[in-house]
């Protein structure tokens, strides 16, 4: 068999066809995810200056006190120590900052967006049932850890990797917590419980 002469017959479509003559590494295929493709999209808006003068519609109905219970009285009626309410105040401001610093780009605000929505989803999903069950705090804390801080904060990771304008941490991701909390969007007790024993 002479091997200086290949028949090869590549139907696939064009962007999936590969001609490589010489291979050092490996190759990698990878579509940017709808996260990903936002992140590439705020470091265009950020490097043009295209800013945004508002907030956007589903973003304003993330903002905007559902009832008028605060974040440290949610988190009280949750059975949260002072000190615990202050670190949550704490986080809640660091993630309030990036946010008012942020607020002007509309892609900025449509990542918040989703991470709110993932946030919204993955706690009414694990950690409302737990709440209801009257399980301890410390279980509902892991939980909030291990099934919505940590799996967003590795995507963001993943999907935003050569982000440099959010530089979203595991503490902003908390503290959208308890941002989305004081909007009144989480709960940290039953309350229909709590004011059928008033």
């Amino acid at each position: 068999m002479d091997l200086t002469q290949q028949d090869v017959t590549n139907n696939a479509p064009i962007q999936q066809q590969v001609n490589v003559q010489s291979l050092t590494g490996n190759i990698e295929f990878s579509q940017l995810s709808r996260l990903g493709q936002r992140f590439k999209r705020l470091k265009e808006e950020v490097e043009k200056d295209i800013r945004y003068n508002a907030f956007i519609e589903d973003f304003i109905s993330y903002n905007t006190e559902l009832d008028g219970k605060s974040m440290p009285d949610k988190l009280a009626d949750g059975g949260f120590s002072q000190q615990e309410i202050a670190r949550a105040t704490y986080k809640k401001h660091q993630y309030s900052k990036k946010l008012e610093k942020n607020k002007l780009y509309e892609t900025a605000q449509r990542i918040d967006l989703e991470l709110f929505a993932m946030i919204n989803l993955k706690f009414e999903t694990y950690v409302e049932p737990l709440i209801r069950e009257g399980v301890e705090k410390r279980v509902i804390m892991e939980s909030v850890t291990e099934k919505i801080v940590m799996p967003i904060f590795s995507l963001i990771n993943q999907d935003g990797q050569d982000d440099t304008f959010l530089n979203y941490t595991v503490d902003h991701i908390s503290g959208m917590i308890f941002f989305l909390t004081g909007k009144c969007h989480l709960n940290w007790a039953v309350y229909d419980s709590l004011q059928s024993s008033l």
